[in-house]
């Protein structure tokens, strides 16, 4: 197999090769291969894919399962794949769980590698997935301790403040019951007052209509009349002014006596 464009040669996990393949340019395998792989570039091993027999490559970064002969510049086993055979490589990494079964010995020279491209098969590494779930779980929990944290501290300022407005009602409550009885006593006061004044009015008229013979009679009962009329109007003026009273304190807020 030959790939002549330098693109990036994938193999499906549907698919079996057998034989001998030259790739021009980075490479994923996710099916099964057996024989010899010669590469410029990166050679990618999906999981689920196997690939048996001799490779050369720049790289082999391996998700899945190597077994046989390997030549590259560096080895990359990630947490779910498995090397097992001869490796000869200048650099090797290992991820934690990554399983390397065989020998490993420093080279290769550069003349038995194909010469190198630029191309590569950028790939997310397990370490950065770790570290960034980690700085996220970090991140969460001070924001959770946080909220306790400060529900415990705000705890009896809040229950203060509960306690204040419960008892301010009850306080408005009691004050309004007794503004309004003492309106109550004062209108009666004054609706009666105004009853007696009327009465007088209308005996005052009576005698004006009954033509009395005796003027002098007349007048000094009129005179007398007059006379009520004027000190019943005096009470029923202080009475109004009571009522007037009564009302303006009842429309005054209720202030509690805070610290």
């Amino acid at each position: 197999m030959n790939n002549n464009n330098k693109g990036i040669t994938y193999i499906g996990a549907d698919m079996s090769l057998e034989g001998d393949m030259t790739i021009q340019g980075p490479a994923m395998i996710a099916g099964k291969t057996m024989g010899t792989i010669r590469s410029s570039s990166q050679i990618n091993i999906a999981v689920g894919g196997e690939v048996e027999g001799e490779v050369y490559c720049q790289e082999m970064r391996v998700s899945g399962v190597f077994k046989g002969k390997l030549h590259c510049n560096k080895l990359i086993i990630v947490s779910s794949g498995v090397v097992d055979g001869e490796v000869s490589s200048h650099q090797m990494e290992i991820y934690d769980g990554g399983q390397f079964v065989g020998m490993r010995s420093k080279g290769p020279d550069e003349s038995v590698l194909p010469p190198a491209t630029s191309s590569t098969i950028k790939m997310p590494t397990m370490q950065d997935s770790h570290t960034k779930t980690s700085s996220r779980k970090l991140a969460y929990a001070a924001v959770a301790a946080a909220v306790i944290i400060g529900g415990v501290l705000l705890q009896p300022t809040i229950s203060s403040v509960l306690n204040n407005d419960q008892e301010l009602p009850l306080q408005a409550s009691v004050n309004t019951d007794a503004s309004e009885s003492d309106i109550a006593q004062n209108a009666a006061l004054l609706l009666q007052d105004v009853e007696q004044q009327n009465a007088f009015i209308e005996q005052q008229e009576e005698l004006i209509g009954a033509g009395q013979s005796d003027i002098n009679t007349a007048m000094e009962d009129l005179h007398a009349l007059e006379q009520t009329s004027q000190e019943l109007g005096d009470t029923l003026h202080d009475d109004e002014q009571q009522f007037e009273d009564s009302e303006a304190e009842l429309s005054l807020p209720t202030t509690s006596n805070k610290p």
